[in-house]
């Protein structure tokens, strides 16, 4: 049976980025796990990559009136995180990381190196993007 869960609602704004790692960061304090934890330090890096390629690609260009929604469920020693947008039909694509003054590129190439799994989900409009990482055995809560 799944454990706690919480579920946020951002602006398609760069601002919302470091509001998804705060709010995510909580989570994981809620759950046991401290800031200074490596766990915390990945899942925190992935969530942060999803919500920047939603705010970045999950809208249409000059616009920020679409929302984009995370989603955080504790299931056991699993953490699933799920980031939606309503915005953009482009599914991710993990393609190799460039290197160059450009800075892009990365952000799949990260999520797909942290979590445990990733997958992209169509939506009717837009899609969900979904990440899971697992703690390690016995230290989550205790």
């Amino acid at each position: 049976m799944p454990g706690p869960t919480t579920h946020r609602q951002y602006p398609t704004t760069n601002r919302s980025v470091a509001r998804a790692r705060s709010d995510s960061l909580a989570f994981l304090s809620f759950c046991g796990i401290g800031r200074e934890e490596e766990f915390a330090g990945d899942l925190v890096l992935v969530i942060s990559e999803l919500v920047t390629n939603a705010v970045t690609h999950g809208r249409a260009p000059g616009t920020s009136g679409r929302r984009v929604g995370m989603s955080i469920e504790k299931d056991g020693n699993v953490f699933r995180v799920e980031v939606r947008d309503t915005q953009s039909d482009a599914m991710p694509v993990l393609c190799e990381a460039r290197i160059g003054l450009d800075g892009g590129g990365r952000g799949l190439w990260l999520v797909d190196s942290l979590a445990d799994k990733w997958g992209v989900r169509p939506e009717g409009v837009g899609k969900t993007v979904w990440a899971e990482k697992e703690f390690g055995a016995g230290n989550v809560g205790e």
